[in-house]
């Protein structure tokens, strides 16, 4: 019961401050750490936890490929928007979830290395940022408190998400617990509701700039399947934490440079 009422703490605490990034910051920020290792992450370390980092390992191998049926769920929900743009967020939240469980459950069935899996992962993430340089940006320019029952709602279903893969983990082997641990379970709920609050716009803006910010998560994945086992549970988290945080910040920073650059030309 312990371990149940802090998976959900930790996951609604990140789901609401993702939120709350979106409305006082930036969907652009949102959207970058979006995809850092937030949901992903607290799945994979449960997993550890509960089945041991052999298993947590090789999980995170297939998370990476697995990542792929991830960008589908954002390239579904954005499709949508584009060719309706009017649509409410049930159909193109129902068109993302089929295209995670569409790409994702074959790729469970795939027998990844972690050089493969890295490598097809870059493919397909460079592919998305091509694919949504044409998103429009725009920010959230005055903040709508969110109902207590939307709230909730998304909440819990960032909840439901994360202790159903850790419940059944080990019924489901860690190639498909793998890939559905890349499931955006703290960001999906996220476009959602703003989505419904402020309209499709902001939505384009925090998916167009998700694959960029995916290299962090990757990295937590990478780092996570290499060095879990020898470093443990506790360090090698932090490591691979510490990992994609280098690369958040780097690739922030470079993103920074050049759009000031672009400025002043």
């Amino acid at each position: 019961m312990t371990l149940i009422l802090i998976k959900t703490f930790v996951t609604i605490s990140i789901v609401l401050g993702l939120s709350i990034v979106a409305e006082r910051v930036s969907p652009r920020w949102a959207g970058l750490l979006g995809g850092y290792p937030l949901g992903t992450a607290i799945v994979l370390i449960f997993i550890g936890y509960e089945e041991g980092t052999v298993f947590a390992a090789n999980s995170a191998i297939h998370t990476l490929a697995g990542l792929t049926a991830n960008l589908c769920v954002f390239a579904a929900y954005g499709l949508i928007l584009t060719l309706r743009p009017n649509s409410g967020f049930v159909l193109p939240t129902f068109c993302a979830v089929a295209a995670f469980l569409a790409v994702g459950i074959p790729l469970s069935w795939v027998d990844f290395t972690l050089p493969i899996a890295l490598g097809f992962i870059t493919i397909v993430v460079i592919l998305c940022i091509f694919m949504f340089r044409h998103f429009a940006e725009m920010k959230i320019t005055k903040a709508v408190r969110l109902s207590f029952w939307v709230t909730a709602i998304r909440a819990a279903t960032a909840c439901f998400v994360v202790l159903s893969i850790t419940g059944l983990a080990h019924s489901l082997g860690p190639e498909m617990a793998g890939v559905l641990a890349g499931f955006p379970s703290t960001v999906l709920p996220m476009i959602v509701i703003v989505h419904f609050t402020y309209g499709p716009a902001p939505v384009l803006t925090v998916i167009k700039h998700f694959p960029s910010g995916l290299g962090a998560m990757i990295t937590f994945g990478v780092v996570y399947a290499l060095y879990l086992v020898d470093l443990g549970l506790g360090l090698g988290t932090l490591v691979s934490f510490g990992a994609a945080t280098i690369y958040l910040l780097g690739f922030s920073l470079i993103q920074e440079k050049m759009r000031r650059t672009k400025s002043s030309a």
